[in-house]
């Protein structure tokens, strides 16, 4: 991005130049000097655009995963903790609303293992089995957010 920034730089300021070449080797120069900047230009072009589509895939797997975790939340959470998990599950469990990524986590990977949990534990045992690393961490991020 600094190199795209810097080529852009001087080329306006090659543009911008108040001075006017005085003679046919000064005009061959400058004119040798932007058709390289012109290919530097156009090698930027093509990293530009590897980087344009890198950043797009990323942002389209980020946005798959939010819709992942919402979709995730509303199949196995939203029937005890609410919408926004500000219920407490059968009125038994803490309000997971305002619990930070980590702590959700903890607590998942806790019911996974037997490790975690009162009363819910059984309950909430068969709902997080199921759960890969990917999923708890997606997850977590939506609830902590919530």
């Amino acid at each position: 991005m600094k190199i795209i920034l810097s080529v852009i730089c001087s080329l306006f300021l090659i543009g911008c130049s108040e001075s006017a070449p005085q003679a046919n080797e000064s005009n061959t120069a400058i004119a040798s000097e932007a058709e390289k900047k012109n290919t530097v230009t156009e090698e930027n072009k093509t990293a530009i655009s590897a980087t344009t589509v890198e950043v797009e895939a990323s942002a389209a797997t980020v946005t798959e995963t939010a819709l992942d975790a919402t979709a995730l939340f509303a199949q196995k959470c939203a029937s005890c903790h609410g919408s926004k998990a500000e219920k407490s599950a059968l009125n038994k469990s803490q309000i997971i609303a305002g619990w930070k990524d980590t702590q959700i986590k903890d607590a998942l990977k806790g019911y996974q293992a037997g490790t975690y949990g009162k009363e819910m534990k059984g309950l909430m045992q068969g709902q997080a089995k199921g759960l890969n690393d990917a999923q708890i961490d997606a997850l977590a991020k939506y609830i902590s957010t919530l």
